[in-house]
């Protein structure tokens, strides 16, 4: 079959450069609501004060800008200390020369601590147009774990086979990583109440899932198949390590299909039945699912169709599902999402979701191309003060409930590659009182405030 990362993709790939899914879009709305204030951290943070959804206070730049061309949304986590760790990628252009980086950092509460300096590195990748992968999380013991991976995991297409990787103190150790088929549709990363990792791995119509162990990983339950295909999935683990994933039925990321969530019941899969939007031409990216703390399911996922007049993905809508004892519930959408309609890309779709005491706090691209963060309680959404100077990415919220957003600044469109400036990646905290509680866990010692 030919691999093509979904008909959307191929009639948007002359205009974009991929970052994972794609490299940048001319509709990304980089002129609409992003100014040219990028949130340079000498210039401090935009007095937000209180803003009507609630949030009371402001956004502050953590520390400078990392990189100088994101080649995909940075990965965050906390470690068990709280110490935040970010996993970037970077296009590290030089005379004659634009290699692909991958850069692991630690928050020391000053400044960002590079851990075991690059941990890998193409000076030739290609297709650009193909998927990058990366994730990162922490096991109980603090032990960072990275995963990363672009479109040909057994050598069909790829710079970067799929990797994992674990860090010793001093330097990243390679971990086998397992297989995914001829190509990658996608990647989870995701630690359980038992200390526990877990990686999903999606190619094709099967999904796998796998445990971290001293051996290295080991199949954790059997592979989950769909003939509709399984692109972009995403984990949430129950409290006894079980899976519950989330995806889009379709063969490859920018394909059309509806989203999908199962769940492992110790025998087998259950298909949790999300009522899921299914029209010709709808499709789905980044994919999120969280369980809440009485084992209800919380699903976003950033929603686009395709129109054959313009050939443009277009937004259409940010839904969030909730499952509970009466079955599913739609909770209330903001909008249409913003920028391009391919999976992951530096100018614009993403969805980044948390639970904060239960409540869903989503980050997302806006329709005018800015960044926003809200909250969704039962009484309606609580938007927090716009995001400055990057579109969205990754959220991760500390032990005190704050919510800290990896995003990436505009880029300066180039049809050359090695030209294009700007898409550094830079890291937000919020600083003031959330609207919503600090987030619920089990184990008193991740509340630890963040330190050095």
């Amino acid at each position: 079959m030919l691999r093509a990362w979904g008909i959307a993709v191929l009639l948007c790939v002359l205009g974009c450069r991929d970052v994972g899914l794609a490299r940048l879009h001319r509709d990304a709305g980089v002129d609409g609501g992003v100014g040219a204030d990028a949130g340079v951290p000498d210039a401090g943070p935009p007095d937000a004060g209180t803003f009507d959804g609630g949030w009371i206070g402001t956004w502050e730049p953590l520390g400078p800008p990392l990189g100088s061309d994101a080649q995909v949304y940075p990965a965050l986590a906390f470690d068990p200390r709280g110490r935040l760790l970010v996993a970037y990628v970077d296009l590290a252009s030089s005379p004659g020369a634009t290699p692909t980086e991958l850069h692991v950092v630690r928050w020391s509460g000053s400044t960002w601590e590079p851990l075991g300096g690059t941990v890998a590195r193409s000076d030739t990748r290609f297709p650009y147009s193909a998927p990058l992968w990366l994730r990162l999380a922490s096991e109980r013991d603090g032990r960072p774990v990275l995963a990363f991976g672009d479109s040909g995991p057994d050598g069909g297409l790829g710079s970067f086979p799929v990797q994992t990787w674990a860090f010793d103190g001093s330097a990243w150790q390679p971990i086998p990583a397992p297989g995914s088929g001829p190509f990658l549709n996608g990647m989870a990363l995701a630690c359980g109440p038992d200390g526990q990792l877990r990686l999903v791995l999606s190619g094709g119509d099967a999904l796998g899932v796998w445990t971290l162990g001293p051996a290295g990983w080991t199949p954790a339950v059997a592979p989950l198949l769909d003939d509709g295909g399984v692109s972009e999935p995403d984990l949430a683990l129950a409290g006894d390590g079980s899976p519950v994933v989330v995806f889009s039925e379709a063969p490859a990321p920018g394909s059309f299909g509806p989203l999908r969530a199962w769940r492992w019941d110790g025998a087998g899969w259950i298909d949790l039945g999300l009522p899921s939007p299914d029209a010709w031409g709808m499709l789905f990216h980044t994919p999120r699912v969280r369980l809440r703390s009485d084992g209800g399911v919380v699903v976003a996922a950033s929603q686009w169709r395709y129109d054959p007049e313009t050939k443009m993905q277009l937004g259409v809508a940010e839904p969030v599902f909730a499952l509970g004892e009466g079955g599913w519930t739609a909770l209330p959408e903001d909008g249409p999402p913003g920028g391009s309609g391919l999976s992951e890309p530096i100018a614009g779709a993403p969805i980044g979701l948390q639970l904060a005491n239960d409540v869903p706090v989503l980050v997302s691209t806006g329709a005018d191309g800015g960044a926003e963060l809200r909250a969704l309680p039962d009484e309606g959404s609580r938007t927090a003060p716009p995001l400055p100077g990057v579109t969205a990415g990754t959220l991760a919220l500390a032990a005190d409930g704050a919510p800290y957003v990896g995003g990436v600044t505009p880029l300066v469109i180039s049809a050359d590659p090695s030209e294009t400036d700007g898409g550094q990646v830079q890291v937000l905290r919020f600083v003031g009182q959330p609207v919503v509680a600090p987030p619920r866990s089990p184990d008193p010692a991740l509340h630890e405030p963040m330190r050095p």
